[in-house]
């Protein structure tokens, strides 16, 4: 693919609208930082890939969890759960391919293509939660019927509770996003 990732935060429903409610700016600031961190880890040598996995892992584990915890079970009750179900679902994979990057050092022969997998699989999940679920989101608020100022406000304050604990211990800590038991019922 020769397209980078990052030009979509640019375009369409990627971009950070005046008028998007604090939850949705919350959620595509960070989708903004994975696309560029996707982006990066194309041409970078070894060395710096490591890292970029590394950060990519920690930033894409607290967003998932934020989701999860905070704005999917809002948004099951406003807009419907297959949409999010769907997400659910893929936050699965992500986190599977995750665990596995993990546990490796960064020398091994797929590596790298665990990390481009990572990110051909993540870019698809945001973009469509940028075009599709956000959407809704965004017309759920405009209705009154979702309040997405107060999830926004929510989501950063777990997000940064998050950061904390992962700065405080190395660990993430005990999180109450969708274990595998719920998704395989999904």
């Amino acid at each position: 693919m020769s397209d980078k990732y990052g030009a979509r935060n640019n375009q369409g429903h990627h971009v950070i609208a005046k008028d998007d409610p604090m939850a949705l700016k919350v959620l595509k600031e960070e989708h903004h930082i994975f696309r560029g961190l996707f982006d990066e880890a194309r041409d970078a040598n070894s060395h710096r890939l490591v890292a970029i996995a590394r950060e990519l892992c920690m930033r894409l584990t607290i967003h998932m969890t934020i989701e999860e915890e905070i704005l999917y079970p809002a948004l099951k009750t406003t807009i419907g759960p297959d949409e999010v179900n769907e997400g659910i679902v893929e936050h699965q994979s992500g986190k599977i391919m995750i665990a596995e990057l993990e546990q490796l050092d960064g020398d091994e022969e797929l590596f790298s293509s665990k990390v481009h997998v990572l990110g051909e699989e993540t870019v698809h999940h945001i973009d469509e939660e940028d075009e599709d679920l956000f959407e809704e989101a965004k017309e759920a608020h405009a209705k009154g019927k979702l309040d997405l100022d107060a999830i926004g406000e929510q989501l950063r304050a777990r997000q940064q509770e998050l950061y904390d604990q992962i700065v405080a211990t190395g660990e993430i800590g005990k999180t109450r996003e969708a274990d595998a038991e719920e998704v395989a019922q999904v």
